[in-house]
C-alpha cells in the first residue's frame, strides 16, 4: 500500500511538473510571436470592441478600414488588455468603438463575465498571454480553480496558434482567437420577449466594469486615439428591463470620461426579422446595420460617425 501511494504521488508530481513546463514553454513562445499575431493591415484604423452585441452587429467585412475584435461575454478587463496589446503594434489605429449598453455596467454581468467558471476558462484559454500580473491576480483571487483549468487549456490553444503564426502569409484583417464578427441566422425574438416580461428591475453597479472602461478611455486618450462608446441597435422592449437609476448611471459614467463620445444607435430602426433577440442582431440585421456604419463612417471625417454621433449629456 505504501509503495502504491509513493508511486501515485510520484506520478502526480510528474504530471504537475510536465504541465507546468508545457505551460511555461507555450506562454514564452506565444509571447515571442505577439507582434506577428497582432499586426493587422496598415489601412485598418478603426477597431470595434466589446461583447456579443458588437460581435453580432458589426460585420467588419462590410466596413472599410475596420476590424471587429468583440467577443461574447467579454468584460472590459479583457477588452482593455486586448486593446493594450493591439495598439502597441498598430500605430495606424485612430478610432476605437467600445460596446456600451446598460447591461455592461451592472454587477451581475460583471461577476458572471469575470469570475464564473465558463467565462474564466474560455478567456484564460485565449488571452492569458496578454494579461498582466494585476489582471491574473484579480481572476485567481476570485476563482483559482477555473483559472488553473483555463491555464491548462491555453497550453492546448497556444501551440496551434504559434504554428499558425508561422504558416500565415499575406496581409491580415483577422487575428487568431481574438473575437470578431459572428454570423448568426437564428431568430428567437418573440421567445425572448415572453421570457423577459418585466420592467424596471433594480440592478447594482459593477465597479470593475467602470474601472476598466475608464482605463481604456485613459489609455486611448494618452495615445490620441478617439474613443466612441457604442450602443448597438436594440429592440424596443429591451430598455424596459432596466430601472431609471441604471439608465442614469449609464449616462453619468459617460460624463466622467474625458472627451469620449457617445454613439447611441439603440433606437436604430430595424424590423423584427433583423433581431436574434431583444439586444442582438442576426445576420440580416448586421448586414443592414454594417452597411449603414460604413456609409456614415466614411461620409465625413475618416474613422468617425460624425453625422449620427449623439451626446446625451447636452
Amino acid at each position: 500500500m505504501k509503495r502504491f501511494l509513493v508511486n501515485i504521488s510520484f506520478f502526480l508530481l510528474l504530471v504537475i511538473f510536465l504541465t507546468s513546463l508545457l505551460y511555461a514553454v507555450s506562454d514564452f513562445l506565444i509571447k515571442q510571436r505577439t507582434q506577428k499575431l497582432l499586426k493587422i493591415r496598415d489601412d485598418i484604423n478603426i477597431v470595434f470592441a466589446g461583447d456579443s452585441n458588437v460581435e453580432g452587429a458589426v460585420n467588419d467585412s462590410l466596413i472599410s478600414n475596420s476590424i471587429n475584435i468583440a467577443q461574447s461575454g467579454e468584460a472590459y478587463l479583457y477588452t482593455y488588455v486586448k486593446l493594450r496589446n493591439l495598439l502597441q503594434y498598430n500605430s495606424q489605429i485612430n478610432t476605437v468603438y467600445i460596446g456600451f449598453s446598460f447591461q455592461n455596467l451592472i454587477k451581475s454581468t460583471e461577476e458572471r463575465w469575470l469570475f464564473q467558471d465558463q467565462f474564466v476558462i474560455e478567456k484564460i484559454k485565449n488571452y492569458n498571454y496578454l494579461l498582466g500580473n494585476m489582471e491574473k491576480s484579480l481572476i485567481m483571487k476570485h476563482n483559482p480553480i477555473a483559472y488553473l483549468k483555463g491555464s491548462v487549456e491555453c497550453i492546448l490553444s497556444n501551440f496551434p496558434v504559434i504554428l499558425k503564426s508561422y504558416s500565415s502569409t499575406g496581409i491580415k484583417d483577422k487575428i487568431i482567437n481574438f473575437g470578431g464578427y459572428e454570423y448568426n441566422s437564428r431568430y428567437k425574438l418573440q421567445e425572448d420577449i415572453k421570457m423577459n416580461s418585466f420592467s424596471g428591475q433594480i440592478f447594482e453597479k459593477g465597479p470593475l466594469q467602470e474601472k476598466y472602461l475608464k482605463m481604456i478611455s485613459d489609455m486611448c486618450r494618452q495615445k490620441s486615439i478617439k474613443v466612441v462608446l457604442f450602443n448597438t441597435p436594440k429592440h424596443k422592449y429591451f430598455a424596459t428591463r432596466f430601472d431609471k437609476e441604471t439608465q442614469n448611471s449609464w449616462i453619468s459614467l459617460r460624463k466622467s470620461l474625458s472627451q469620449d463620445s457617445l454613439l447611441d444607435l439603440s433606437m436604430f430602426t430595424l424590423p423584427d426579422s433583423c433581431f436574434f433577440d431583444m439586444d442582438h442582431l442576426n445576420c440580416k440585421g448586421a448586414a443592414i446595420f454594417s452597411k449603414y456604419l460604413n456609409e456614415e463612417s466614411h461620409s465625413g471625417k475618416k474613422g468617425s460617425l460624425t453625422k449620427t454621433e449623439v451626446d446625451k449629456t447636452n
